[in-house]
């Protein structure tokens, strides 16, 4: 078991680094538009109106090392080629009494593999459902007026970088540390 002294200050100081894969602007502008109609017809939480369009890959904090986490990165996609990312519409994840209101990709494969080397390269294990958020932490009886037809959208993407965000631990938002591209030139 891991013992520490945990009054003593760090000489370090600790980042939090946000892995994500980004869609285009249309798909950004689209999102923001459901996001804007979704908060006319229930309550959701503020936030949300404010949160860009992306896919969650992995979120992780330590002292601040940018440049092997952008090594890191480009070391796990290296030779990974872009690929298109086809939606397949709206769904609802029910956590407790909140649920999310999301897009999800009808092929997410080439994503979990993505996701998986990623892991492998930072020696960790979490597994994803890929999706592209539209209201999170949405009471669940605000979910039930919603009709996911409103919402459905059969747009794609094509995917060609993993982009890393970087923030202090108490600060409020992320900056762009790196986008790094994958091989250009799909595979079919």
């Amino acid at each position: 078991m891991r013992r520490g002294n945990y009054a003593q200050l760090s000489l370090f100081s600790c980042y939090e680094y946000f892995l994500l894969l980004s869609p285009g602007q249309a798909i950004v502008r689209k999102v923001a538009a459901m996001k804007s109609l979704l908060a006319g017809m229930i309550r959701i939480p503020s936030y949300n109106l404010g949160s860009i369009a992306h896919i969650s890959l992995m979120k992780f904090q330590i002292t601040e090392d940018d440049q092997s986490v952008i090594r890191r990165v480009a070391h796990a996609v290296e030779g990974f080629r872009e690929f298109d990312v086809q939606f397949g519409g709206a769904g609802i994840f029910h956590h407790g009494t909140t649920g999310t209101l999301m897009l999800q990709p009808a092929n997410s494969d080439r994503i979990h593999r993505l996701h998986g080397t990623i892991m492998t390269e930072f020696r960790r294990r979490r597994l994803i459902r890929p999706h592209i958020t539209i209201a999170r932490n949405v009471a669940n009886e605000e979910l039930l007026k919603v009709n996911l037809r409103d919402f459905d959208c059969y747009d794609s993407f094509c995917c060609n970088k993993v982009t890393i965000l970087k923030k202090a631990v108490e600060a409020p938002h992320y900056e762009v540390l790196q986008e790094v591209p994958f091989t250009p030139g799909k595979i079919f």
